[in-house]
């Protein structure tokens, strides 16, 4: 019970700090410029794309194989 209430105590105070906070952008702006970096990194590397796509195709081929499933049973 404890455990959920510091829990709780961390989400709202780290909530005020977003919107209270006059520097969040100043404290945010070097995560999200490094984000968009690492994206543009992901985006221009093949083995990156390779790993989405089968990823993709595995996510694809268990929705039919689920879709079948329903279908059979109904």
């Amino acid at each position: 019970m404890i455990g959920k209430l510091i829990l709780t105590a961390i989400i709202l105070g780290g909530g005020a700090f977003l919107l209270l906070s006059d520097s969040f952008e100043e404290y945010i702006s070097p995560y999200a410029s490094a984000a968009a970096s690492d994206i543009k990194n992901f985006q221009s590397d093949p083995e990156v794309q390779n790993k989405i796509n089968q990823t993709f195709e595995i996510i694809y081929e268990k929705f039919i194989s689920v879709k079948q499933s329903l279908s059979d049973l109904l």
